[in-house]
C-alpha cells in the first residue's frame, strides 16, 4: 500500500456530480475500516453491455463522501480541472519521471508473474507422469531375390539393369527431435489504472450535497452496519449487520424529517413489503437544531407486518 492506514487520505474524484474512487487500495481501506461498500460502476472493455461483473471505479453516495470528509480520512478533487491543469503545466522532467514510474511498475509486475509461474511449474512437475520411451519392434526383411542368368550376363557385360538390386543394406537414421529454447512469456504493455502518480495529493474539497438521509446513514454506520442501495427491496437503504459478503440484509430503511407527516398508507405498504422480503422496515429521523441545542438526537423504529 502506498501509505499506512493511519495517515491515508482517500482521493475522491468528483466527475459530473458523481463521487468516484479509482484506487483499489482506497476501496479496500474504506470498506475494511469504515464499513462503506458503495457500488462498482466500471465494466469490462471486451464486454461493455454486461452489468454483472463490474469493477473500478467505485461510486460513493454523497453521504459516504460527506462522512469520510467529516472523519478527515479523504479529500474531494475536481478531477477534470486538476487533470487539465496538470497536463498543461507538465514539463519534460515531470513527464520523464512519470513514464519511468510506469516502467518500474511493469518490471515489478513481470517479476511477480515470473515467480508465480515458476512456483506453479514446480508444483505440477512432480504430478506429471514420466513419458515412456517408444517401443521399437524388430521386423525381419524378406530375403533378396536371386538374380537369373540373364541378369548376371548383362551385369558382366557392363550393361546396367533396370531391376538391379543393391547388395548393400540401406542405412536407417533415427529422427532427431529439435528442441526449441523456452520462450519467456512477457506481459502486455502496462496501462495504469489511475493517474495518482501524475497528480499529487490535493486539498480541494468542493461542496458536498447535504441530503436528509445523512443523519440516519451515519447513525447506522457508526453502529457497525453496512449499507447498500435499497431500491431492490423498496427502501432508501438495505442494512446489513456485517459485510454483505457474509450476511443477508436485516432491514430496509427510509429516512424522514423529524416533524414530517408520514402517511399511514406508507407505513402499511412498507411494513408489508419488508415482511414479504423477510426484513424489518426501519425508519428514523433526526431532531433539528435549535437556538439552544445542536442537532443530534436521532430516533429509529422498526415495523413488522404480522398476520392478524
Amino acid at each position: 500500500m502506498a501509505s499506512t492506514e493511519d495517515d491515508r487520505q482517500v482521493r475522491i474524484s468528483k466527475i459530473a456530480g458523481r463521487y468516484l474512487v479509482f484506487d483499489i487500495d482506497d476501496v479496500a481501506y474504506i470498506r475494511r475500516q469504515h464499513g462503506i461498500c458503495a457500488v462498482f460502476t466500471g465494466t469490462m472493455p471486451q464486454n461493455p453491455t454486461q452489468n454483472v461483473f463490474l469493477g473500478l471505479p467505485l461510486e460513493l453516495y454523497a453521504e459516504d463522501a460527506k462522512m469520510l470528509l467529516d472523519r478527515k480520512v479523504a479529500y474531494i478533487a475536481d478531477d477534470p480541472l486538476e487533470h487539465f491543469n496538470k497536463l498543461k503545466s507538465m514539463g519534460a522532467e515531470t513527464r520523464k519521471s512519470y513514464l519511468q514510474s510506469i516502467k518500474t511498475q511493469r518490471r515489478t509486475a513481470q517479476l511477480v508473474f515470473d515467480e508465480a509461474k515458476a512456483q506453479s511449474q514446480a508444483r505440477h512437475k512432480d504430478k506429471r507422469k514420466p513419458k515412456q520411451p517408444p517401443v521399437v519392434v524388430p521386423t525381419e526383411l524378406p530375403p533378396a531375390p536371386v538374380a537369373d542368368n540373364t541378369a548376371v550376363e548383362q551385369e558382366e557385360g557392363g550393361e546396367e539393369s533396370l531391376f538391379e538390386s543393391s547388395s548393400s543394406k540401406p542405412v536407417k537414421t533415427a529422427p532427431v527431435a529439435l528442441q526449441k529454447p523456452p520462450v519467456k512469456e512477457k506481459l502486455p504493455a502496462l496501462t495504469p489504472t489511475t493517474s495518482n502518480a501524475m497528480i499529487h495529493n490535493g486539498t480541494s474539497n468542493p461542496d458536498v450535497e447535504n441530503h436528509n438521509v445523512l443523519p440516519l446513514y451515519s447513525y447506522l454506520n457508526e453502529r457497525g452496519y453496512f449499507i447498500t442501495p435499497g431500491l431492490r427491496f423498496g427502501g432508501d437503504f438495505s442494512v446489513y449487520p456485517g459485510d454483505p459478503f457474509r450476511y443477508h440484509a436485516h432491514y430496509m430503511a427510509n429516512s424522514y424529517g423529524w416533524d414530517e407527516k408520514i402517511p399511514m398508507l406508507d407505513l402499511v405498504t412498507s411494513g408489508r413489503l419488508g415482511t414479504a422480503v423477510k426484513k424489518s422496515f426501519l425508519m428514523g429521523g433526526q431532531k433539528p437544531a435549535t437556538d439552544d441545542s445542536e442537532a443530534g438526537e436521532l430516533r429509529a423504529f422498526c415495523i413488522e407486518w404480522a398476520g392478524m
